[in-house]
């Protein structure tokens, strides 16, 4: 039974326009087919569950941690424009949010339009740089990120 319905999940996932198309690829997916690509499929996990893949993936993964972090903090301090809405659901208004060089304020504020390359951390009114008595001003902007806060600074 098991076979059967992986005989009809594999020609279906060739998304067939016809009957006829479907039926030639069941027809194509017999049991010795089904059995070879089974096979393969396990061969290509244990593969990539051997010993040496594992302990390669563990050594590069704290670099690869280490890349993402700098890549979400770069972008933080690049900065980011979005859309304000008013109460009546009207997109006219710009909010702007960037974190300082040295990753210890969050600077955001209003804009009328939006802006054409960097906005300058003295144009934007507002700033967040208590992250243990106000975390609730930074939240949103570091849930859209993905990144947290240690010690007064991103981490």
């Amino acid at each position: 039974m098991q076979v059967v319905k992986e005989q009809i999940m594999r020609a279906l996932t060739t998304k067939p326009s016809s009957l006829d198309q479907f039926k030639s690829k069941l027809q194509n997916l017999s049991y010795t087919e089904i059995l070879k690509i089974r096979q393969s499929e396990r061969m290509n996990q244990e593969d990539f569950q051997s010993r040496p893949i594992l302990e390669l993936k563990e050594k590069i993964q704290p670099e690869i941690l280490e890349l993402i972090k700098q890549q979400r903090l770069n972008r933080l301090v690049e900065g980011t424009c979005f859309r304000k809405l008013n109460s009546r659901r009207r997109q006219d208004k710009f909010w702007y949010c960037r974190l300082s060089p040295n990753h210890k304020v969050l600077h955001y504020g209003d804009l009328e339009e939006s802006p054409q390359g960097e906005v300058p951390h003295d144009s934007l009114q507002d700033k967040c740089n208590d992250w243990r008595r106000n975390p609730w001003q930074a939240e949103v902007f570091f849930d859209i990120m993905g990144s947290g806060l240690e010690d007064g600074t991103l981490q």
